[in-house]
């Protein structure tokens, strides 16, 4: 059983290589089979076939008369864009776990861990006097994790990153 395996292994490894090294038009065998065969006046012939003269004629003058719009519908169109305006006048309010950043105007949600909060909220938190610096990964013990959870729920409750 494994000799049969083996040689039938052989025989495609073998044919993946003539396919390969035949070079060909592998993409499409059908287009390489569909060009037409040299024929014996074509190759005894030295001289190109005679291209036919083309003449230099002027554009068509522009006709003169109007060109004729479709009419119009009397009946008025409704604008999609109509509720598109409606839209932004309501000013959507982040979700309650979520906050704004002032300055781009991205709205984030808030992390459970520190180590995955986005850099502005650690620079925020730091800008409001909430924490002392930006800590490091390795810095984070249960003392600073609680410490950080607390700023993050009083910078939540600030009307500026509502």
């Amino acid at each position: 059983m494994g000799e049969l395996l083996f040689i039938a292994t052989t025989v495609f490894v073998a044919y993946v290589v003539y396919t390969a090294i035949s070079g060909g038009n592998k993409d499409n065998p059908e287009q390489a089979s569909s060009q037409p065969d040299p024929t014996p006046e074509s190759i005894v012939s030295s001289e190109p076939a005679p291209v036919p003269p083309v003449e230099n004629t002027p554009p068509p003058p522009p006709s003169s008369s109007p060109v004729t719009a479709k009419p119009v519908s009397k009946t008025p169109v409704k604008a999609p864009a109509a509720k598109a305006k409606a839209a932004p006048a309501k000013k959507a309010k982040p979700a309650a776990d979520s906050v704004k950043n002032p300055k781009t105007g991205e709205v984030a949600k808030l992390p459970g861990n520190y180590a995955f909060a986005k850099r502005w909220i650690k620079e925020a938190l730091v800008e409001e006097g909430l924490l002392d610096k930006i800590y490091k990964n390795n810095e984070l013990d249960s003392d600073t994790t609680a410490k950080i959870q607390t700023a993050l729920q009083a910078l939540k409750a600030l009307k500026k990153y509502q």
